[in-house]
């Protein structure tokens, strides 16, 4: 690859009256494979001469969104830099913008560069039927509408059909990004978070990247606590698109859990223990004459009877070696001894058996959803549906989870799990 090649943009984009837009992005894909290349044309916006318009469609073709859409939604007069202004609201998100512009676009122009972007747009809104008939006005066999036509079967709620056809197609054109990015939506959809990771990270390898692609990646890194890869992706986000919100937020929750990942899981465990050391002897199936004796000394708690020493409780009335041992019998399932130190019974894991506190009705209900102890991504996706108690969790409808942003059914399945555990279910 030569110079000639960014030469060839610069011309295009500063001198061409009216430059082919498919032209542009040919040549975009060739520039950005190669850093060499890309830095001379970085170094064209240092010294630059043509118009702003110009200007705003060069920063696009370079990966620089949100500088590109700051310029172009001023500058932009011309259908070609339309075009670019079109294609970077749908990359940066504004989909309801970028459709308003392609669909008029394409009253004229049923290529690729402006179905696809347009597609995009409508899908991300909901807008399924739109979608399928601006798929229908490409008249063709392109594997990125086959794609297209895969990816609304999924949203429809035919993840199975819509399975087997993008393997199919998958296998057989792997070289496409549409398809690949469609196959790893499904694929962590269908809970086979392996196959969608390797499908992004396929996409990934060759620039431009698109946004989604990024942040549907770092949030498969994060999930696998690969904190250093998702956080790049995440910075890659940004460096096209400063004050990407969600890329910001996803940024600053993987550097936090990077550094505070052991803290975090430690102080989980101390949790589970605290709650242990709270359950109400009264919650164990003891003898009349221990549950008696123990009512009398005051001891309400596993807490308060770890405290006292086998002295002190033989000590007591009524009390005598068979109490003692069902009481260090239940103790010792719990991973306790009597005569221990608080701070020690801290430090011993919580019993494997799945004992805990019995908690029940509405103060079950109230828990915060961080008793579930959900991954990242189920955590994340509880924040953004605003479920802030297990109750509100089980307000939800299956249909309702999966509809959220990078919820699967991997997540989709925990959930589930951790609910059942509780003998919860989600509504419906």
């Amino acid at each position: 690859m030569s110079t000639a090649v960014a030469s060839d943009l610069l011309t295009e984009v500063t001198e061409t009256k009216s430059p082919d837009i498919k032209h542009l992005l040919q040549l975009r894909e060739q520039l950005l494979a190669e850093p060499g290349l890309r830095k001379t044309a970085d170094a064209a916006l240092d010294n630059w001469t043509a118009s702003r318009e110009r200007q705003g469609v060069l920063l696009y073709l370079l990966g620089r969104l949100e500088r590109s859409l700051t310029i172009l939604e001023t500058e932009a007069a011309s259908a070609w830099s339309k075009h670019f202004l079109a294609r970077a609201y749908v990359d940066c998100g504004f989909y309801a913008k970028g459709e308003e512009l392609l669909s008029g676009e394409l009253k004229n122009n049923k290529d690729l560069e402006v179905v696809m972007p347009l597609y995009r747009s409508q899908v991300m809104q909901g807008k399924y039927d739109e979608a399928a008939k601006t798929l229908k006005a490409f008249k063709g066999d392109h594997p990125s509408v086959k794609a297209g036509f895969i990816e609304l079967k999924y949203r429809e709620g035919d993840l199975e059909t819509a399975m087997d056809e993008i393997v199919a197609l998958y296998n057989d054109v792997q070289d496409d990004r549409m398809v690949a990015f469609v196959y790893g939506q499904i694929a962590q959809a269908a809970g086979d978070d392996e196959a969608a990771r390797r499908a992004y990270e396929q996409i990934a390898q060759h620039p431009p990247v698109a946004v989604d692609v990024l942040i549907n990646l770092g949030t498969l890194y994060e999930d696998e606590s690969h904190w250093e890869l998702a956080i790049k992706c995440y910075e890659t986000v940004l460096a096209a698109y400063p004050t990407h919100s969600r890329a910001r937020l996803y940024k600053r929750d993987a550097e936090a859990s990077k550094n505070m990942y052991y803290d975090e899981d430690r102080e989980r465990k101390e949790d589970k223990r605290l709650q242990i050391l709270r359950t109400p002897v009264t919650d164990f199936e003891l003898s009349v004459r221990s549950r008696n004796c123990l009512q009398k000394m005051k001891i309400d708690t596993l807490g308060d009877l770890i405290l006292k020493t086998e002295s002190e409780l033989l000590s007591y009335k009524n009390f005598g070696e068979t109490s003692l041992q069902e009481i260090k019998s239940i103790l010792g399932s719990k991973g306790l001894r009597l005569g221990m130190r608080t701070e020690d019974a801290l430090a011993y894991a919580p019993p494997e058996d799945g004992s805990a506190p019995v908690i029940t009705g509405d103060d079950q209900l109230a828990q915060s959803i961080d008793a579930l102890e959900l991954s990242v991504r189920s955590r994340r996706c509880m924040e953004r549906l605003g479920i802030k108690t297990v109750g509100e969790l089980v307000d939800k409808t299956e249909a309702e989870l999966v509809a959220a942003p990078n919820f699967g059914q991997t997540s989709l399945n925990e959930v589930r799990q951790k609910l059942a555990e509780m003998n919860l279910s989600l509504k419906g």
